[in-house]
């Protein structure tokens, strides 16, 4: 149900990307004083639907982590009219596509298919969201697949490092904690306890529905008001307050032990404080020049130079309240402390200016030449307005977004790469053998050493 929102052939011929892409056709709209933002789209009988809800993992209090997340992914598992199975197959015979997602500031659940649809499909969802009853049955069926899930990373290595960087370069703030629980929260999760927190996000938190289509999607509203029966009247936005993390000034180096590992996976980086993450474009092209694509300086300095690993990536961005910055590759054991040398020496030069003109402009052009593509998928369009409403930013960000990477300097990459992933900043995460804590000591003294089993 992939909608193509561009005409891919016409992208470099165009003279912005507002002009052309849907900026003019975005329209506010107020159903039963709920908010609504509606793209008209009138060449293709599909459309999408995004509800957004102002709150997320972080309305998880103590004791009941991960509850959002099962809520919402419990939807689809029974109502008192309904089964599991007849749920399914209802939407699947309208061929929709559904589904949450839960973040820790927010949470959305979109649905998408056939105009002539649309008004079935959405009647179904309404019904899942007041109806849902959450068989006990299928509660217990989904406790076992999440604890399967979560045993099985000790197998799955780049899915447990990635678990426990975030836990580790997030700690002193909120947004450390995973959004779906660990094992001992998933054993908390009870059929009252998903009843009581969908009440919360039906009653008291603030939402916006986005919908891109043709005109007859507007005839949604009247399923909206009466079958979700969702107003204006919930008015609760997810605010976090905490004290600035202090960046350290000497990198903290985490050993993360796991067993059977013949390979060290690395994530390397930080937590970023408001007023540290607000120049998305200018970190989107640092992290795109350090570590963004096969001519990134990452990935040629330590694949393609020396070997040293198959993939690297880079990434600095922001949410509301927060962001983060971090590095992401793998090496074989024997190879960690020449891995970790060639990356901290590739920061540095590039602090220091010491690359090419011909290396930015690559990066800024392919940044810039491929943002529109992003946008193909309608769905894809609607989470980025969604995300811009969120953290308060202006639709022109979106369309100005190229206009503004492409008078960017290398002095300007220079300082926010020292100033985003700059060394003595950073916390570096590897997970692999125990035996490379004799490495990792020797070559930067001081290493804290934590069990795999503290991020299941």
């Amino acid at each position: 149900m992939k909608t193509l929102f561009f005409i891919s052939c016409l992208v470099f011929s165009m003279p912005s990307f507002s002009a052309k892409y849907g900026a003019n056709k975005i329209q506010t709209l107020k159903w039963n004083d709920l908010e609504v933002v509606w793209i008209q789209d009138e060449r293709f009988p599909t459309y999408a639907l995004s509800v957004y809800f102002a709150d997320g993992a972080l309305s998880d209090s103590a004791g009941e982590k991960g509850m959002t997340s099962a809520m919402f992914n419990l939807l689809t598992s029974g109502t008192r009219r309904y089964s599991q199975k007849d749920i399914s197959d209802n939407l699947e015979f309208y061929g929709a596509s559904y589904g949450p997602n839960t973040t820790h500031e927010y949470s959305t659940y979109s649905v998408g298919g056939l105009v002539k649809d649309s008004i079935p499909t959405m009647k179904k969802i309404c019904h899942l969201f007041q109806d849902a009853t959450f068989p006990k049955k299928e509660i217990s069926k989904e406790k076992k697949r999440a604890l399967e899930g979560i045993k099985n990373m000790v197998d799955s290595h780049g899915a447990l490092a990635r678990r426990a960087f975030r836990q580790i370069s997030l700690e002193g703030s909120p947004y450390g904690y995973p959004v779906s629980g660990k094992m001992k929260d998933v054993r908390g999760i009870t059929q009252n306890r998903l009843s009581k927190k969908l009440k919360y996000f039906n009653d008291e938190v603030k939402k916006r529905i986005y919908i891109a289509g043709p005109k007859e999607v507007l005839n949604l509203e009247r399923v909206i008001a009466e079958d979700c029966k969702w107003t204006g009247k919930g008015s609760y936005v997810r605010k976090t307050e905490y004290e600035p993390i202090k960046s350290s000034k000497k990198a903290q180096i985490v050993l993360v032990t796991v067993p059977k590992a013949n390979q060290a996976q690395v994530r390397i980086g930080r937590f970023l404080n408001r007023g540290e993450y607000e120049k998305r474009e200018l970190l989107s092209l640092a992290s795109e020049f350090l570590g963004g694509g096969f001519t990134s300086k990452l990935m040629r300095e330590l694949r393609v130079k020396r070997g040293l690993t198959y993939t690297v990536g880079a990434f600095a961005a922001g949410q509301k309240g927060y962001g983060r910055a971090g590095i992401s590759t793998f090496t074989k054991n024997e190879t960690i402390g020449e891995l970790l040398e060639v990356t901290k020496s590739t920061i540095d030069q590039i602090v220091a200016g010491e690359f090419p003109d011909h290396e930015f402009e690559r990066s800024r052009g392919s940044l810039s030449g491929s943002y529109p593509f992003r946008f193909e998928v309608t769905s894809a369009y609607l989470s980025q307005l969604q995300f811009l409403d969120h953290i308060g930013a202006p639709y022109d960000e979106l369309y100005q977004f190229q206009e503004r990477v492409n008078k960017m300097t290398r002095e300007q990459i220079s300082q926010v790469v020292g100033d985003i992933f700059g060394w003595e900043k950073q916390t570096v995460v590897i997970l692999g053998s125990p035996k490379l804590a004799k490495t990792l000591k020797k070559k930067f003294g001081k290493v804290r050493i934590v069990s795999y089993k503290n991020f299941l």
